[in-house]
């Protein structure tokens, strides 16, 4: 088991956004430098938090068009099995995250995110072959790209080797390509995704085993509540908590609020900070356990763009 730090945590919500490529602007407000962002990577990985890196593809920019951004949660007594599964069936799966709850079976055990040109019948094939009727499928973000982003033989061939070398900093990059360290940072400018690059196409992102973890866990709090979100959300604010999805309910009846915890005297102190809300009562907790990050139909689509 690995006992987190602080600074710990902080270097894996960068890298989930940055992966091996932080700038400045991600490490400074973090008390961070390069090297210390690196070690700490490294540590991780060897202690087996961190399970792998992956390449993904932002597909909306790179392929053009009409998309959704869009999310699946499920119950099933078997989520890993549910998993591959569904990954099987629909093209654009990124990310999967692998949960428990308690009491048992009270939220979701499965979520997805994934890619959708076509929402409306996605959303229908998903719950025909789901074998369970406790699936939810609901849109995220949508994105419209009139063109597609058009890629050079040579960045074709830089997105496969970040493909198979998805942990490799940018010296080690450049040499492999004969080129200088600022050749490697003007792709990663021009190609990797951000806010701040809402046309970049890839990103790097770690798969993650929470349940390796000591002393920290990351958790959905569900609520019942007939307080509207826009109220829920002043009345938490600054405690740690956020929203999930803007406090919808979808098909359930539980408005879910997330915040990270550190041990379990925080999580009860969480739990009763919530349930002495006025309006509000806890009805159980959901832990992710694991991110899995899908990376299977990558290559192929870098090679046909």
């Amino acid at each position: 088991m690995i006992v987190l730090e602080p600074a710990d945590l902080k270097v894996l919500r960068i890298a989930e956004v940055r992966g091996w490529f932080p700038e400045e602007a991600d490490l400074s407000p973090a008390g961070l430098d390069e090297a210390e962002y690196r070690r700490r990577l490294e540590q991780l990985l060897q202690g087996g938090l961190i399970r792998s890196f992956h390449l993904t593809l932002v597909v909306p920019p790179l392929l053009g068009g009409n998309w959704v951004m869009a999310a699946l949660q499920v119950k099933s007594d078997d989520p890993i099995s549910l998993a591959e599964d569904i990954v099987s069936r629909l093209p654009f799966v990124t990310e999967i995250f692998i949960n428990t709850s308690l009491p048992s079976g009270i939220g979701h055990s499965l979520a997805l995110i994934f890619y959708s040109r076509d929402f409306k019948n996605e959303t229908r094939f998903i719950q025909t072959f789901s074998p369970t009727s406790e699936v939810e499928v609901f849109r995220v973000e949508e994105y419209t790209f009139p063109v597609s982003l058009p890629l050079s033989r040579e960045e074709r061939a830089f997105l496969q080797f970040l493909y198979q070398n998805p942990t490799l900093p940018p010296g080690e990059i450049a040499r492999a390509f004969g080129q200088s360290d600022n050749w490697v940072k003007a792709k990663i400018s021009r190609l990797y995704w951000s806010r701040n690059n809402p046309s970049g196409i890839f990103r790097m992102q770690p798969s993650i085993d929470w349940s390796r973890c000591a002393n920290f866990g990351h958790f959905h709090f569900l609520l019942e509540t007939g307080l509207k979100p826009e109220l829920l959300e002043k009345m938490i604010a600054g405690q740690g908590f956020e929203l999930v999805f803007g406090g919808r309910t979808g098909n359930r009846r539980y408005v879910e609020v997330e915040s990270d915890v550190w041990g379990v005297a925080d999580l009860l102190d969480r739990v009763s900070f919530l349930d002495k809300i006025n309006g509000v009562r806890v009805a159980g907790v959901v832990h992710n356990r694991e991110i899995i990050i899908n990376d299977r139909w990558v290559k192929n689509v870098v090679s046909l763009t």
